[in-house]
């Protein structure tokens, strides 16, 4: 039985990496969007607003975004999601 590749094995860095995050319910969009932006820049330089999609669910209730960064490192992909796994104003990070 062959191990499981790492995720770092599969790619060559730098690597342009889509990273999805859904907001908590009743969340603003534009709080939501500067929060990641922010967030993201600080943890991968480059990023900016523009690299940053976001659409509101059927219901309106919550928004998923998609951080479209280029990351020169493994560890600089788990230090965001990380952050923004344990970030208030994420529920949840694909």
């Amino acid at each position: 039985m062959n191990p499981t590749p790492k995720l770092e094995d599969l790619l060559q860095f730098p690597a342009l990496i889509p990273v999805k995050a859904v907001s908590h319910k009743g969340v603003a969009e534009e709080v939501f969007r500067l929060e990641l932006v922010d967030l993201t820049a600080r943890l991968v330089p480059g990023f900016t607003i523009e690299l940053i999609s976001i659409r509101a669910s059927s219901s309106g209730n919550y928004y998923a975004a998609t951080l479209l960064a280029t990351f020169h490192t493994i560890d600089q992909f788990h230090a965001l999601d990380a952050a923004l796994k344990t970030h208030p104003l994420v529920r949840m990070v694909l």
